[in-house]
This record gives structure tokens, C-alpha cells and sequence, in this order.
């Protein structure tokens, strides 16, 4: 496995832990808060959705620093458009040693 593969499991881990606890705070809080004896307990799903929310803004920031750390030492190509790995920069500064 290569560091970027490695690196995608390792967030996408995180991505689950941070998914499971934004749940339990999220609901523990609305529950703590705004609940009484006597009356049923709220849908959780709302806070399931919050929850599941949170860890793909959290991946996706992850995976964006990484891309851009990949793509500034050279490591390999980007796998997001329009970014410096995704050759086009090879090919200008190809063009260049030419002329």
C-alpha cells in the first residue's frame, strides 16, 4: 500500500469516530437540555444525519490537505481537477525546455 491509501483509511477512521461522537454530543445535548420525564424520546435521526454531516466535512477537509501536500512534493497526481498534479503543468513546463 502506498501513503496515500494509508492515509485515506487512516481519515475515513477518524471520519467514523468523529461521525459517532458528533451524534452522542449532538443528542446527549438537545436531550440534557430541552427533554423532561414523562415525555418519549426524540427521533435520532436528525442527529444521526448532523453526525454523519460532520465527518464528511472532516473528510473532505482532511483529503483536500492531503491532496495539496501530495501534489506540492510531487508525490503523485492529483486526483481533483484543475489543481497543479493533474499534468497540465508538466505538459507547460515540457513546452518550455523545448523553445
Amino acid at each position: 500500500m502506498d501513503e496515500r491509501t494509508i492515509k485515506t483509511i487512516e481519515y475515513g477512521v477518524e471520519a467514523l469516530l468523529i461521525a459517532w461522537l458528533g451524534y452522542l454530543f449532538f443528542y446527549q445535548n438537545y436531550i440534557l437540555y430541552t427533554w423532561h420525564r414523562g415525555l418519549p424520546l426524540p427521533s435520532r435521526l436528525p442527529f444521526v444525519v448532523t453526525g454523519v454531516v460532520l465527518a464528511a466535512l472532516f473528510f473532505w477537509y482532511e483529503y483536500r490537505k492531503m491532496e495539496r501536500e501530495f501534489t506540492t512534493e510531487g508525490i503523485g497526481n492529483s486526483l481533483l481537477p484543475g489543481e497543479a498534479g493533474d499534468g497540465k503543468h508538466q505538459e507547460e513546463q515540457e513546452a518550455q525546455k523545448e523553445n
